[in-house]
């Protein structure tokens, strides 16, 4: 059920040197400083994502971090991976204008596949990559409630691919975006972004929401200023209606469009002299989704949720050619009830289907079969109890999921919690989680690699191209993970929570088996088409250490602090590993100066990918803001002020090079928001 929660921090960061400009009018809401979001608000916030019910973030039995929509705002994040790297443990790069790497606990790539990523529920996850496409994933700001991260597995309840982490978005209830709002920002890199929002009443019980985004973002530079050829654009419009029919009943309805048209470049292999080179081209994707929920109470102790929803999602690439249609449906319904003294149970279950097709007219990528319908029926049950005096709880749960090509998994978990006092909690979990491969690893097969004819690697008189073949005989990779953690409040001003993680992977799929070499002459020119097929042979095991404090320095300054340890261990092939950094940390500061200035920065230390040759850095974002009145906001707002350029992922080493990545640099940002 919704209830409405009292408005907290509307202002964000500033600058320590160079900064970007804000202004906002605020009329149904006061802008709000930092003492309204409390040590205790902080702790006592309810998550969802752990167990698909509301509970206090400090009695969830994970890793868990919640980043509520004010602290994002003084940030200066406007995109959701900028968002991201306020998360202890999160590892978010760059790598060019349009394009991130995110992950949690390793395996950090462009498509990182074992991250579930969902939007009110709707998952983004691309079966085509097994990963997100970033650019066109985003939610203006100002209309998030909140960004719940969980750290771990959590395949018990949200299915396959919530191997590593979850991420869920969850965007504010319409009551709380009554009346007109726009905002205009100009900057350096982000050229250029206009959003507006309507709000209103249904009636007696409704509310409703409509928002609209553009937004150009300006290209960045390989190193010696080169023109990277990655500018983007991106637009939406998201509809959102609210209404409770009965004092029992909660219907949501949200609909959306977006658009995104983003510059690409990529190292072609070629079948002739130089046998291989730098092409150009654009990417464009466009996405429509509706998706509805009915949430009722059925009793005290009882509640029901049905969701359903239905993405279509049209992808374009130039580099290399190819064309992606992807429609899902989507089912899922649960119940919670209580049985016999105080056994709380949560079970449902629901069906998928992904229609997909993929042209892909290129020598160096092909996918076939090029369609496919798959289809996905699962079912969970988890069970949850308190013990002596309430202070101990147990929870067990399963999920049982039938993937149409690579069949059934079951995904088990049990979870302890002891509220050891009402300040200090400890909790420990074994859980287990499986990724399903992706289209491209079933059906696809990737020709990077071409050998010149007649050198000591290839002395024959073809070309020798290396092709990357995917195999409908894959089975899904499995993690079995073992975690402990412990949350404290040490005082009415700090807090802290650790978690420590010791997961073990089996059946990665990040080796190859080489075949025989055989002629091909499909492409006009004939070659040596030499196969390596993806197999099942990689294992490995990753561990680590998180930990996040919150000090109330005084009632108007708080400091937020995050730091992550991180080491892996996989037996599979070299540069499988050095993906993602051994060490992270971050201090965030939230200062108010009077009621109408506030001053807020991030400091952040990323450590060397030593398999991408990307150097460690820290970095400062900053930003000063000034409300002289309850309607008016103004900003100046600048991100990685201590960089000249820099490559937060990719490498410039000449036998493997990635074209793609460019240098991520200074930038300002300049906004107006005007709100009625």
């Amino acid at each position: 059920m919704y209830r409405p929660v009292r408005p907290l921090c509307q202002a964000t960061l500033a600058t320590v040197l160079l900064i970007g400009f804000r202004c906002e009018l605020w009329a149904a809401e006061p802008a709000n400083p930092i003492t309204q979001m409390s040590l205790e608000y902080l702790m006592n916030v309810e998550v969802t994502t752990v167990s698909k019910q509301p509970e206090r973030a400090q009695n969830a039995a994970a890793a868990v971090y919640v980043l509520p929509r004010e602290e994002i705002q003084r940030s200066g994040a406007t995109s959701l991976p900028d968002a991201l790297r306020l998360v202890p443990g999160v590892n978010v790069a760059r790598i060019n204008a349009s394009s991130w790497a995110v992950s949690i606990r390793g395996f950090n790539s462009r498509f990182a596949n074992k991250l579930l990523v969902m939007i009110d529920g709707r998952s983004v996850y691309s079966p085509l990559f097994s990963g997100v496409f970033w650019d066109r994933n985003n939610v203006p700001i100002d209309d998030i409630d909140r960004i719940e991260v969980v750290r771990g597995p959590g395949g018990t309840l949200w299915g396959a691919n919530a191997v590593n982490g979850i991420i869920n978005i969850i965007t504010r209830h319409s009551a709380e975006t009554q009346g007109a709002r726009a905002e205009i920002s100009a900057g350096t890199a982000e050229l250029g972004r206009l959003s507006l929002r309507q709000g209103g009443v249904l009636g007696n019980n409704g509310s409703y929401r409509l928002s609209v985004q553009s937004e150009a973002h300006d290209a960045t530079t390989l190193s010696g200023s080169t023109d990277g050829n990655d500018g983007w654009d991106r637009s939406q419009v998201d509809l959102r209606l609210d209404w409770t029919p009965t004092a029992r009943d909660v219907l949501l309805l949200e609909a959306g469009a977006n658009s995104v048209s983003a510059g690409d470049r990529r190292l072609m292999p070629s079948l002739t002299a130089p046998y291989s080179g730098l092409e150009t081209g654009d990417t464009d994707r466009y996405g429509t989704y509706v998706l509805g929920r009915w949430d009722r109470e059925l009793g005290a102790t009882s509640n029901m949720s049905v969701q359903g929803y239905i993405d279509h999602q049209y992808m374009d690439i130039d580099t290399p050619i190819a064309e992606e249609s992807r429609t899902t449906a989507d089912l899922h319904a649960q119940h919670r009830f209580v049985v016999g003294s105080g056994i709380q149970v949560t079970w449902g279950g629901g069906y998928r289907l992904v229609r997909e097709a993929v042209e892909t007219p290129s020598f160096s990528f092909e996918v076939e079969p090029g369609s496919e319908s798959i289809e996905i029926l699962d079912g969970f049950v988890q069970a949850s109890r308190r013990f002596f005096e309430n202070r101990v709880e147990v929870t067990l749960g399963t999920k049982v999921e039938h993937q149409s090509i690579t069949g059934t998994e079951v995904q088990p978990s049990a979870r302890v919690l002891w509220n050891v006092t009402p300040d200090h909690t400890v909790w420990s979990s074994v859980s287990q989680a499986v990724r399903t491969p992706s289209m491209v690893e079933s059906n696809g097969a990737i020709r990077n690699v071409v050998i010149p004819p007649g050198t000591a690697a290839n002395p024959s008189q073809l070309p020798l191209v290396v092709s990357i073949d995917g195999s409908r005989a894959l089975d899904a990779e499995r993690i079995t993970a073992y975690e402990v953690g412990y949350r404290a409040r040490l005082s009415a001003a700090l807090s802290i929570d650790v978690a420590g993680f010791y997961n073990t992977y089996d059946g990665l799929l990040l080796d190859v088996t080489s075949g025989t070499a055989t002629v091909n002459g499909d492409y006009g020119t004939p070659f040596l088409d030499a196969p390596a097929a993806i197999n099942e042979n990689a294992d490995g095991r990753t561990y680590g250490l998180e930990v996040a404090a919150t000090w109330q320095a005084a009632p108007n300054w708080r400091v937020r602090g995050g730091y992550s340890w991180l080491r892996e261990d996989l037996d599979a092939p070299e540069g499988a590993e050095g993906n993602a950094p051994k060490h992270q940390a971050t201090i965030r500061s939230y200062y108010d100066i009077a009621p109408e200035w506030r001053f807020d920065t991030v400091v952040r230390f990323v450590d060397e990918l030593t398999n991408l040759d990307a150097d460690g850095y820290v970095d400062v974002d900053a930003r000063l803001s000034w409300s002289p009145s309850r309607s008016v906001e103004l900003a100046l707002t600048g991100k990685n002020l201590l960089s000249d350029g820099r490559r937060e992922f990719g490498t410039e080493r000449a036998e493997n090079p990635s074209p793609l990545a460019t240098e991520v640099e200074r930038s300002l940002l300049a906004t107006l928001v005007i709100k009625f």
